[in-house]
């Protein structure tokens, strides 16, 4: 018998929802429709101090579409709610301001757990996603490499071992 596929809610949070957790949101979405998967997770970003209705950053546009062929132009900036604990499966914070700001929010009742995106990947431990606002190209392909990885990972952790992905409350 095929497993009911239940679609998972992923939300990546930065601070300002310009740079960082836009061009995670575009890309997972982008890599997860290249993959027919698009059906099975909603993508969303936020920010903790959120630029609200703003587009993303220029330079953040520009990289996504150059480098990876992405279109996140039509993105806006969106403040992190309280209720997003019950909204989203999966809080994915790019650095550890945000996975603070997350974990101080928390309801004692979630079963949501906020991560970093790129929890465990370097030796010392948890590595964080520079903010690149206020620098120049160079810094937001950088950004850009390191979310690669980040959203690469989470991909394989969402359908490790399932038919479908994992069943949301789980």
């Amino acid at each position: 018998m095929k497993q009911r596929v239940i679609k998972q809610r992923v939300m990546f949070v930065c601070t300002g929802n310009i740079c960082r957790s836009p061009f995670a949101h575009g890309l997972l979405e982008h890599l997860l429709r290249e993959q027919g998967l698009e059906h099975r997770v909603e993508v969303a970003s936020s920010g903790t101090h959120a630029h609200v209705g703003e587009a993303p950053h220029p330079l953040a546009i520009t990289v996504a579409a150059v480098d990876y062929g992405i279109d996140i132009s039509g993105l806006r900036g969106r403040q992190f709610e309280h209720a997003d604990f019950a909204r989203f499966d999966h809080l994915i914070a790019l650095d550890r301001s945000h996975l603070a700001r997350l974990l101080a929010l928390k309801p004692a009742a979630s079963r949501v757990e906020p991560k970093l995106l790129l929890a465990g990947m370097t030796q010392g431990g948890d590595a964080e996603v520079p903010d690149p606002y206020g620098r120049d190209r160079t810094e937001f392909e950088y950004v850009g490499r390191l979310i690669m990885l980040g959203v690469q990972r989470l991909i394989t952790t969402l359908t490790a071992g399932e038919t479908g992905i994992n069943v949301r409350g789980k």
